[in-house]
């Protein structure tokens, strides 16, 4: 099951559109969500090490990351909303909350470290902060 509908609200901060890398972590986070592996292959280095920090969990390789989102992303999620996306040489992070069709929200904050700090740098490491949505 796809854990992200088509037709799923996509909610992006206005002037995330004037950073190159800005929009690299944007549509990174939509594939990880949505389990398109062809762009997590295209953003993510062979030897990503994803950090999960709420479930205490440390994921290497790429293949094992994307067995990994097959393997847990099994909510179905109705709207993205991304609150802020900042980026400072080979770091970025993105952060807002996931709305999933059962009513839930989970705030998120992911932290990326990239190769470098060129435009062509790779997805070296995801830290993921997770926590439900209080109200």
């Amino acid at each position: 099951m796809n854990g992200f509908p088509e037709d799923m609200k996509l909610i992006i901060p206005k002037g995330c559109d004037n950073a190159p890398r800005k929009q690299i972590v944007i549509d990174l986070t939509v594939a990880i969500l949505k389990q398109q592996n062809e762009i997590i292959k295209e953003y993510a280095d062979e030897s990503i090490i994803w950090f999960q920090l709420k479930d205490n969990k440390k994921i290497e390789g790429q293949c094992s990351f994307i067995t990994t989102l097959q393997e847990e992303n099994k909510n179905i999620i109705d709207c993205l909303e991304i609150y802020q996306v900042i980026t400072h040489g080979k770091f970025a992070s993105i952060n807002g909350v996931i709305s999933l069709a059962s009513g839930t929200k989970i705030d998120f904050c992911d932290v990326y470290m990239f190769s470098n700090a060129a435009r062509s740098g790779k997805v070296k490491e995801i830290k993921s902060y997770r926590l439900e949505h209080l109200n």
